[in-house]
């Protein structure tokens, strides 16, 4: 398992900060937020996961049933 960084963000904004062990970076994001997560387009509310080996930077946004009204 690899070491990740993941940052809840808004907009450019880190809003929350995480340490996770998990075997692939969408799994470090899904673990600290019990969220289902996809790749990032442009959304507002978004997930920075930061491989801390090789500073890798990885970007996810929460997979949503509704649209996102915010």
């Amino acid at each position: 398992m690899k070491t990740y960084r993941v940052e809840e963000m808004a907009g450019d904004q880190v809003v929350a900060y995480h340490v996770a062990n998990a075997r692939a970076p969408w799994e470090a994001a899904q673990k600290v937020t019990g969220k289902d997560v996809l790749a990032r387009r442009d959304e507002h509310f978004w997930v920075r996961v930061t491989d801390e080996g090789n500073r890798a930077i990885y970007k996810y946004a929460f997979r949503l049933d509704e649209p996102d009204c915010l």
